[in-house]
């Protein structure tokens, strides 16, 4: 147990970055997916509480999706420090 706190109690550098690139490359599919229904007219973009449909609606797509992901992976990344500084303190408390 000493050994896997002391591996992972270090701050990660470059974690948010990696996070993000992650998320975006995770949801670009679904955000193609979406692009191509909008445009064929099957699913609707929901901007100010209307249905946008075609180049528009790819628009908001386009310009909402990097927002999306760094709200989720700043989450994510708040989620991660906050387990890391357990894992800090554990290691401080019991191994210092």
């Amino acid at each position: 147990m000493k050994k896997i706190i002391e591996n992972y109690a270090d701050k990660p550098k470059g974690l948010f970055k990696r996070i993000f690139v992650t998320f975006f490359f995770g949801y670009l599919p679904f955000a193609v997916l979406h692009s191509i229904l909008n445009v064929l007219g099957i699913m609707p973009v929901n901007f100010n509480d209307e249905n946008v449909y075609g180049v528009k609606g790819v628009a908001i797509i386009i310009c909402f999706s990097p927002l999306i992901v760094l709200l989720v992976s700043f989450t994510f990344w708040i989620y991660f420090m906050m387990g890391n500084l357990v894992l800090r303190l554990i290691k401080r408390i019991f191994y210092a």
